[in-house]
């Protein structure tokens, strides 16, 4: 909320053809009516900066998975088993590589994001803060896709990624029918050590026991649906202040009957005439929690369906 007393008015506009509005200014809010807005929409700018980091790292896992997905593709639509496939295998294997740490790096920003918004919001010693570390501290000490790929993300930024060259395999149903391609990125597990890097001895020792390849996506899966979880955890805390948001955007579509395709806005300050509305305005964010919402809802249903 601005720092300046000009008078706030709620109000909408609707774009028009040719550059126009139409819009709508109402009676000038009280300081305890703007004050009571402010406070209840403060849930999406808590929770923002959490569904985002998160979203980043959906849209990464997602990219991987297409990455490879994508090489494969490549390699079958080849015209012989032989033509370009060293150039389409190297450049799928610098993508695939480039899409894997781009997941690990944004999967750890998550984890940082997320705890540093919770103790902004809830407090350094607040329960909430305190139950998410704890549920996070049990993930990561049952289960070793986090262990691991936790200290993937940090080995990646002093070594590259001992990928084995996407593994590809090719077969033909009969001897004149056309090779056909499998892909897959294993990790070369000799590969992550003897190269520098100072290994967190209990995950080096889990690691030590792995085959000398292994596969890398389903880690990376599983990885995410542990995220996800700590993604869900941490919005639940505000779930009672996400139904008093939505109740709240109701009653303003209702008092300010508010049409489709309309924008509502606060208006602040006064226009020059009665035909134009004033310059400045503040938008109300109903389309910003629509999507905190429609991502609250897709956490739920992917970790009740997992």
């Amino acid at each position: 909320m601005s720092a300046t007393t000009d008078v706030r008015r709620f109000g909408y506009y609707m774009p028009k053809l040719g550059g126009s509005v139409d819009f709508v200014v109402h009676q000038a809010a009280s300081a305890d009516v703007l004050t009571e807005f402010h406070e209840i929409c403060s849930v999406i700018s808590n929770l923002q900066p959490i569904i985002f980091a998160f979203d980043i790292v959906e849209r990464n896992f997602r990219e991987v998975v297409d990455s490879i997905e994508d090489h494969r593709s490549q390699l079958n639509n080849l015209v012989t088993a032989h033509t370009g496939l060293i150039s389409v295998d190297m450049s799928g294997f610098v993508l695939v590589a480039q899409r894997v740490s781009n997941f690990l790096s944004s999967a750890g920003a998550f984890l940082t994001q997320t705890e540093i918004q919770l103790e902004s919001v809830h407090g350094k010693k607040s329960p909430e803060l305190g139950m998410w570390n704890t549920k996070r501290n049990d993930m990561h000490a049952a289960c070793f896709s986090y262990r691991f790929l936790y200290e993937l993300r940090n080995f990646s930024q002093h070594r590259s990624l001992p990928l084995s060259s996407l593994n590809i395999a090719g077969e033909r149903a009969s001897e004149n029918a056309p090779m056909l391609f499998k892909t897959r990125a294993l990790i070369l597990r000799d590969g992550l050590f003897g190269v520098g890097y100072d290994w967190n001895r209990s995950v080096e020792a889990e690691v030590r026991k792995q085959s000398p390849e292994f596969e890398l996506q389903p880690l990376i899966a599983e990885y995410l649906h542990i995220l996800r979880q700590l993604c869900l955890e941490a919005v639940q805390f505000q779930s009672a202040r996400l139904v008093t948001c939505a109740r709240y955007f109701d009653a303003v579509r209702r008092t300010l009957n508010i049409p489709m395709g309309a924008v509502p806005v606060i208006f602040i300050g006064k226009s020059s005439s009665k035909k134009i509305p004033p310059s400045r305005f503040e938008i109300i964010p109903i389309e910003q929690f629509k999507y905190l919402l429609r991502e609250y809802d897709k956490l739920l249903n992917a970790c009740e369906t997992a």
